[in-house]
């Protein structure tokens, strides 16, 4: 059996990345695919043999709608989401695959590219209104 790389400390966060991919419903594949990585290589993240950068880990937070405290802190619940108001969380777990797929993507963007994806869609959709009135 092969030495791990990291401490207990860094399967802790590996569990913890693991039970947030899959509240979120992706799989390992679609967040390797997000963060531009073999699969193999976000495989090691989650199984604690090694570790993603603190930029990677950032983007892996944007994703799964958590903070960094969720991930390296000591509660397991995503009670550190980057909503304010419980009102506003979206349940992944009640959107299609594809939803999932687009907002894990949307979650990892620069705020800017986020204003800019938000803005096109408000257009599409008050052209489609205009459209039916």
């Amino acid at each position: 059996m092969p030495k791990r790389k990291c401490s207990n400390i860094d399967l802790s966060v590996g569990q913890r990345l693991t039970k947030f991919r899959r509240e979120c419903g992706l799989t390992q594949q679609q967040v390797a695919d997000i963060l531009n990585v073999n699969r193999t290589t976000y495989t090691k993240y989650e199984t604690g043999v090694s570790e993603p950068s603190h930029a990677l880990l950032g983007i892996i937070c944007k994703i799964f709608g958590v903070d960094y405290n969720a991930v390296l802190g000591d509660y397991d619940s995503p009670v550190g989401v980057l909503h304010d108001s419980n009102e506003d969380r979206l349940t992944l777990n009640s959107l299609s695959r594809q939803e999932c797929e687009l907002i894990a993507n949307f979650r990892s963007l620069s705020e800017e590219d986020r204003q800019k994806i938000y803005d096109d869609v408000i257009s599409i959709v008050r052209d489609r209104r205009n459209n039916f009135e």
